[in-house]
């Protein structure tokens, strides 16, 4: 992608790899870095804290959304969650995870739930280790990402039928690819028609793993994340 984005607009790229979205930001308002990929909440936070501005959305098998998702042992006798799982062992991700800890989280707080004394809470687990820990019936409940489900059945890492899907949150934007406050208006239109403009064939062969184009973005589409940080009090503003 960084060699596409070089030839199409004849500029010398570096690809850098940054620890955080806190890192990026930084970079960002320091003028280290110019464009920059972004998971939705970290795209969030670092328009928070340095005015950094969303110029489009991956694509994922075509979509520009996904969803966050609660999993479980499928014994559990839940019909309605969270009103059914009361006092069942939880576990969510890291607090920078934005459909593994920031939305579930998000949704218990508007379901008048407190996780911390409702369930067994605990967190920090990547998503296959929640999905490991469920299989073998370590926790009842965990985090996860639809299309990273997917991903998991198509590679052989989960079977369907011993985790199964409670709750799904509303659609979500994907990653977000970000431009400092103040950047070029030209050159930034000039680099997301380019981004924009490419085949799902051509983005797929580029970035792999289920990654296949963009859409143009504004700050608006991100506004479920940003509800989100406010309602966990992770966003002041």
């Amino acid at each position: 992608m960084c060699e596409f984005q070089k030839v199409r607009l004849v500029q010398t790229l570096q690809l850098v790899s940054p620890e955080s979205w806190a890192a990026i930001s930084v970079a960002m308002s320091n003028g280290h870095i110019d464009l920059g990929w972004l998971g939705p909440w970290g795209y969030v936070l670092a328009n928070h804290h340095s005015g950094v501005e969303v110029i489009a959305t991956a694509k994922y098998r075509g979509k520009p959304i996904y969803h966050a998702i609660i999993e479980g042992r499928p014994d559990l006798p839940i019909k309605n969650f969270p009103q059914d799982a009361k006092g069942l062992k939880l576990s969510l991700s890291d607090q920078g995870n934005t459909s593994g800890w920031l939305i579930p989280y998000a949704f218990l707080l508007k379901e008048g739930v407190d996780p911390s004394s409702y369930f067994q809470l605990r967190e920090g687990a990547t998503f296959g280790n929640n999905v490991m820990m469920i299989q073998q019936g370590l926790i009842d409940l965990g985090s996860d990402m639809d299309r990273g489900r997917y991903g998991m059945i198509e590679a052989g890492e989960m079977d369907p039928k011993k985790v199964q899907v409670y709750w799904t949150s509303d659609p979500l934007p994907n990653d977000a690819i970000c431009v400092p406050k103040g950047f070029d208006p030209d050159l930034k239109a000039r680099i997301r028609d380019i981004m924009v403009g490419l085949s799902e064939e051509k983005a797929q062969s580029m970035m792999g793993s289920g990654y296949n184009g963009f859409v143009p973005a504004v700050h608006a589409d991100y506004k479920i994340i940003e509800d989100a940080g406010r309602i966990t009090g992770k966003l002041k503003v």
